[in-house]
């Protein structure tokens, strides 16, 4: 429940963008979508939570990005100027060096979710559905897997610690064998 809550506070801290969005942007089929949520479609709701509001605002990502490879601390995160999606994930700086390495894709997901945010979490669902028929998507001693009303949540197996799931999206959902780890925040 605690990580619904995170889940939604974080949608609705982006709530403002989509009424700035034009109503001409295109938008994307489901096949595309399925590809571009794929990297993150497995990681734990409250994470995906801070990453998409987070990709509406990838200059902040880039500077916090930079904040850590000049030795920022985590301690000064709530005395930057980022954006407060940003410093809520600046908590997981290896999830922000990543979208950083990986800016197009941070701006395309950003794009995409302020014009389609229902489309969105639709492909996230679409895409852990897939993985679970796969029995890719299991309890871990880091993570528990749970279905409401055929909504798949995933949710820290301890409260205070959230893993981030390493894994390659193209082996994944190729359904090639994989064996997962997780990186500790």
């Amino acid at each position: 429940m605690k990580t619904l809550i995170c889940f939604l506070f974080g949608l609705c801290l982006s709530v403002p963008l989509f009424a700035q969005q034009d109503s001409a942007a295109p938008t994307f089929p489901p096949e595309e979508l399925d590809k571009l949520v794929a990297p993150i479609a497995l990681y734990p709701d409250s994470l995906i939570a801070l990453i998409l509001p987070s990709s509406t605002t990838s200059a902040d990502v880039v500077i916090a990005a930079r904040y850590f490879a000049a030795g920022g601390e985590q301690d000064d995160i709530d005395n930057q100027p980022w954006a407060d999606s940003v410093k809520s994930l600046a908590h997981y700086p290896d999830v922000v060096k990543w979208m950083d390495q990986n800016l197009a894709w941070t701006r395309q997901m950003g794009e995409v979710f302020a014009a389609q945010p229902t489309d969105v979490m639709n492909a996230i669902q679409r895409m852990r559905a897939q993985a679970r028929a796969a029995g890719l998507l299991t309890d871990t001693p880091q993570q528990k897997i749970i279905t409401q009303d055929e909504e798949i949540c995933i949710i820290p197996a301890e409260p205070d610690i959230i893993y981030v799931p390493r894994y390659d999206p193209e082996i994944l959902w190729m359904r090639r064998p994989y064996s997962g780890e997780f990186m500790r925040s």
